[in-house]
């Protein structure tokens, strides 16, 4: 089942009072416990909450961009390679395919290495386990995976604000929004489609 969670009614201020309320009489030590971990769960939620909503403001300002040469080969590599902890954990094993002819762009790179890892986040939500990234000669990267329990009607609003889905437990859903106006700032194209039980994420920085 799949919902659509608005800011208000998923805030972790309201997780953290109730559970703070009901400290207040506990006396067993085991509860206790209980009741703290779970407040660390909302505390940790509530500080995701505030750093992304930090970069969806500064996304959708009017800032500048500040463009350097990189070689996408390279740059797509080493994002990659940053999640390979988080990939090993959920027995993900990318299929990786990146030509060996460099390809260089000229792009703001703090933004779009925070693209890619948004992008890379959302696949850990909803990927069945598998992975397929393909760089293109002509710059496009697309993000391939499994994910039955998505639809077409659903992947159509993944870079609406706020939209998510009750199996990203912890997700803001504002990854895919902030990489969506990151790109458009940059003055690229992003979409995602649904085809056979597959996602595919397109970035195209052109």
């Amino acid at each position: 089942t799949f919902v659509i969670a608005s800011l208000s009614s998923r805030s972790p201020f309201i997780y953290l009072c109730g559970y703070l309320e009901l400290l207040k009489d506990e006396d067993s030590l085991t509860v206790i416990k209980s009741y703290i971990n779970l407040i660390q769960n909302r505390v940790d939620c509530l500080k995701q909450l505030t750093e992304e909503l930090f970069c969806y403001s500064i996304a959708a300002s009017s800032w500048e961009t500040t463009q350097e040469s990189v070689i996408l080969n390279k740059v797509l590599e080493e994002n990659l390679l940053a999640f390979y902890g988080a990939f090993k954990k959920q027995n993900i094993e990318p299929i990786i395919e990146i030509p060996d002819t460099f390809i260089r762009y000229n792009i703001d790179l703090p933004a779009f290495n925070r693209i890619v890892s948004n992008i890379l986040s959302n696949i850990l939500k909803y990927s069945d386990g598998d992975l397929y990234v393909k760089l293109h000669i002509n710059g496009m990267i697309t993000f391939t995976n499994s994910a039955r329990n998505l639809t077409p009607v659903i992947v159509e609003r993944l870079f609406d604000r706020f939209y998510t889905v009750e199996t990203g437990q912890n997700s803001t859903g504002l990854g895919l929004s902030i990489a969506k106006t990151l790109v458009e700032q940059m003055g690229g194209k992003i979409k995602a489609t649904y085809q056979d039980n597959k996602l595919t994420i397109s970035l195209n920085l052109i």
